[in-house]
């Protein structure tokens, strides 16, 4: 039995190409919705720590782990190269590659949350944040001239609230989104910089630096966040 931590768009590409039974494990509730749907009981919504893991691997007798996390998914993946180590099966990375060709000359990389910070208060008066809801209370400073894209979920915008950020602010969508679609957002709310994460094409940056390119704003990629 093979264990694919999924919870991405890899997750799919991943398991159509299994000739293995498999589980698909995924740590969040949109997660689970979206995978069960597709993929039914071999889907377990589940949060591991090294222990509940090994627990896991026994009780469904796992031979292999795939994982197809997200790239900043970091402690789920040193998780699992622990346990799989110490058990004595096989680990592989099949985590996307984030790189992609950043040929756009106002694009500027943040190695941390502060350097970002700063560059906001030198050169940004309007802020696109496409970097989902976890991470919003790291610019909260920024709520009154920034505007927040995140899921359609209650979650995300219960913690959009919890923080101050004004409905106005909100963006609630779903993606995958095209240049044209993030072009009209930043025509609409007349951003002068994109902020995203290095999430790579198959989490949208190609499409992201393109409509940075076409509005001529800044695009500020947040690195290993």
């Amino acid at each position: 039995m093979i264990l694919v931590l999924g919870g991405t768009s890899d997750t799919h590409r991943v398991v159509d190409s299994l000739k293995d039974d498999f589980i698909i494990t995924v740590a969040t509730d949109y997660g689970f919705n979206v995978f069960y749907r597709l993929y039914g009981e071999r889907v377990k919504q589940v949060k591991f720590s090294e222990k509940t893991l090994t627990d896991f691997i026994k009780r469904y007798r796992i031979n292999r782990i795939v994982d197809t996390t997200h790239p900043y998914a970091k402690e789920i993946s040193r998780i699992a190269k622990n346990v799989s180590a110490k058990i004595g099966i096989p680990y592989e990375d099949k985590k996307r590659d984030v790189s992609v060709e950043l040929d756009y000359k106002r694009i500027f990389l943040a190695k941390n949350t502060e350097e970002a910070k700063r560059f906001f208060k030198k050169n940004c008066k309007s802020i696109l944040f496409t970097i989902g809801s976890k991470l919003l209370d790291e610019f909260i400073e920024f709520k009154n001239n920034g505007y927040f894209r995140v899921l359609p979920f209650s979650d995300s915008i219960d913690r959009c609230f919890r923080l101050g950020i004004e409905p106005s602010r909100i963006i609630a969508m779903q993606g995958p989104f095209s240049s044209k679609l993030n072009k009209a957002l930043l025509d609409e709310f007349d951003i002068d910089c994109l902020v995203s994460k290095n999430s790579g094409r198959a989490g949208g940056l190609d499409a992201k630096i393109e409509a940075a390119k076409r509005k001529g704003c800044y695009l500020v990629i947040l690195l290993d966040i």
